[in-house]
């Protein structure tokens, strides 16, 4: 019998623009809990991996928190490992924006703690080959990864006790492979079920390093993980069992590893991610088939190593919303490096919040569906490029690229004060529209797409087994646990992406109440059709000649819209709809926008009848919305509201306001129907 060496590695992070009390709540119920556990465990030694924002928050508000991780580091019983300093996915990130994140994070570290990190925490562990040389070109030496990575390179589970060195360009990286096995144990198994795993493998007889690294949020912040770990004693009792079988297993860090052991041989992994990060990218249609093929297989170890689903960069195809994000950071990346902008300088940190990766995804946790983080990587991409503007003198222009990466050109507006980035393609809609000095983007909204997990929650809900969303359990379970009831009424699908100027249709008889359910028939083929586009004037000009259906048949029809920047913050749209065929036809015509409000109130469900102005207020952001039609029009006002799953349980999460000004219309052959809409963001005094 041999004595194991365990690596315990947590990792720490709460998102760039995560409430306050969040934080605070994680502070008490997860991070200082465990650090006081830990300080009572001499023996005991940890690595410890805490995000940028993290460490800020403890700096500022819980200096204690500080001078306790710095016993320790004297000590010698916990290692700190850096990374990139606001958890970017780093392989989505350029080259000189990897480097320069993990050199903040580091520099700060040695600053703040006096410790020199030699390992890097890779954010969800998302492994593209190239990052290899970003990190050894930082100086770091290891960084820790999933065993499925491993597993995916064609090694065995039982080949996985030790750690390898990988390689790219001749720079060489060590990797460690976690133990899926003891995730799942820890915390969430009795203390002698991991002890008892221990012992078989102390038992091979060689060597062996074993590595469990993960979310320190598990330790206390996951539903009633609080009660189990700390206040049951599931963690005291867990380091004193380590002590005392202190014949079977030590704790150690990565660099004693590192300084004491062989590595197992050199490997090269593909891209990959910890095996649940392989389903959630999936497109959600096959989700349930992937999920049913790994149940159906799940005591057939041989196939384990060929089982795996998609990786990270999926979801920037999965969700349009994060790829907006996406492009919209690498296109202030590209020109914030073309103008060599220093390292430390606001602009660059700035740009580097953007880059924080909770909001850009979805799996389990909230993330993208959650709009408070989606606000905040704006409000940081917006705050870098408000810097950016200033310091470059820029000035109002439109330009024609192709912004998305689809392959086509979007028109993109920028000046000093607002971003309208238009879509020819898809409706000729705005598909983004920012306030620089509020640093918000209005039509950054979710639009209300099948997620797979929502087969779980309907079948839960038919055979009325749901959980309450406090009920302890593991992540890593088909627990449904429901946040409210009557969520199953709110599964609605669009069937475009919500944007501002989308041109419908309607059927005829189209009511307001269809509106909220998708239950309207779209007689048009306008809000999926391309639109030519040419820019005169300083103003954007949108054609599209195309049908609607009327009187059972497809007759031509075609909508002109002129978008007009203002001077100050919104647009005008002025409109021209032209009866192509040689039948009179009578139309029911509407302009869909979109708003992001922070909250929704009372005034998000309504219909006005013959119109010319609505306003919203918003106090949170201190503006107020108006929407003027120079001729009267319906108003129908729904609320976007999607159903998505987190760590607390299935939720219903407002997204935003549609707002579409209806006009009806008869128009005779080669005959139109003119009108203009302004859009206005002002301040609310």
């Amino acid at each position: 019998m041999k004595k194991i060496k365990f690596v315990l590695g947590i990792h720490n992070h709460q998102p760039v623009g995560n409430f306050k009390w969040v934080f605070q709540k994680g502070y008490d119920v997860a991070y200082k809990p465990f650090l006081d556990t830990m300080l009572k465990h001499k023996n005991i030694k940890w690595n410890l991996h805490s995000s940028g924002m993290l460490w800020e928050f403890m700096i500022k508000e819980h200096p204690s928190y500080i001078k306790k991780i710095k016993s320790l580091i004297l000590k010698g019983n916990l290692e700190i490992i850096s990374g990139g300093y606001y958890e970017p996915i780093l392989s989505v990130i350029p080259d000189y924006d990897r480097e320069g994140q993990i050199k903040q994070l580091s520099d700060f570290i040695k600053n703040t703690l006096g410790y020199d990190c030699k390992g890097a925490w890779v954010a969800e562990r998302v492994w593209e080959p190239s990052l290899v040389k970003s990190l050894a070109d930082t100086g770091i030496k290891y960084t820790i990864l999933d065993d499925v990575h491993f597993m995916a390179a064609g090694l065995k589970e039982n080949d996985l006790k030790g750690f390898y060195t990988t390689e790219d360009q001749g720079k060489v990286l060590t990797v460690f492979p976690i133990s899926q096995k003891l995730r799942y144990l820890i915390p969430f198994q009795d203390v002698s079920v991991c002890i008892d795993y221990f012992r078989q493998l102390a038992n091979e007889d060689k060597d062996i390093v074993v590595v469990m690294a993960d979310d320190g949020e598990k330790f206390g912040m996951w539903p009633g993980t609080y009660k189990h770990v700390y206040e049951n004693g599931w963690l005291d009792n867990f380091l004193t069992a380590i002590e005392e079988n202190s014949d079977i297993v030590e704790t150690v860090t990565f660099s004693e590893v590192l300084n004491t052991m062989k590595p197992s041989g050199r490997i090269y992994l593909p891209t990959n991610s910890y095996f649940e990060m392989s389903e959630w990218t999936l497109p959600s249609a096959v989700q349930n088939d992937f999920d049913s093929f790994v149940k159906q297989n799940e005591f057939k170890p041989e196939l384990k190593p060929f089982i795996r689903g998609g990786f990270w960069r999926n979801f920037l195809s999965k969700y349009d919303e994060a790829n907006n994000m996406h492009k919209k950071m690498i296109r202030l990346s590209k020109k914030i490096h073309d103008k060599n902008v220093p390292l430390n300088s606001p602009i660059q940190k700035a740009l580097y919040a953007g880059q924080c990766n909770c909001a850009y995804w979805h799996g389990v946790f909230g993330g993208l569906y959650l709009p408070h983080l989606r606000n905040a990587i704006y409000d940081s991409l917006l705050e870098a490029e408000n810097l950016y503007n200033k310091k470059f003198d820029v000035k109002s222009v439109w330009t024609k690229q192709d912004f998305d990466s689809d392959g086509l050109d979007e028109f993109l507006y920028e000046s000093p004060n607002q971003d309208i980035y238009v879509a020819a393609q898809n409706g000729g809609s705005i598909f983004e529209f920012d306030i620089l000095n509020k640093k918000y983007n209005f039509i950054n909204v979710l639009i209300r797409r099948y997620e797979g997990y929502h087969k779980k929650l309907k079948e839960a809900i038919e055979n009325n087994k749901v959980t309450d969303s406090q009920e302890f359990t593991s992540i890593h379970t088909d627990a449904v646990k429901v946040k409210e009831i009557g969520l199953e009424n709110h599964l609605i699908y669009d069937w475009y992406r919500k944007a501002s100027l989308l041109d419908h249709f309607f059927n005829n008889d189209t009511k307001y109440e269809q509106l909220y359910g998708m239950h309207f028939r779209e007689e048009g083929d306008f809000i999926l059709g391309k639109y030519d586009a040419k820019i005169v004037s300083g103003n954007l000009e949108l054609t599209r000649q195309g049908h609607v259906w009327y009187e059972n048949a497809h007759l031509p029809v075609e909508v002109k819209k002129i978008i007009k920047p203002l001077k100050k913050n919104g647009y005008e749209a002025e409109y021209k709809i032209k009866n192509l065929s040689d039948t009179e036809m009578k139309f029911t015509f509407g302009v869909e926008q979109v708003f992001a409000f922070s909250e929704m109130t009372l005034e998000d469900k309504q219909e006005f009848v013959n119109k010319k102005v609505w306003v919203r207020q918003d106090e949170n952001f201190g503006i107020k919305v108006k929407v003027t039609s120079s001729k009267n029009c319906d108003n129908w006002i729904v609320p976007i509201n999607t159903v998505s799953t987190s760590e607390n349980g299935y939720e219903k999460t407002y997204q935003g306001t549609t707002l579409v000004n209806v006009y009806k219309f008869v128009l005779n052959k080669n005959k139109s129907f003119s009108f203009k809409i302004k859009t206005e963001i002002l301040n609310n005094k």
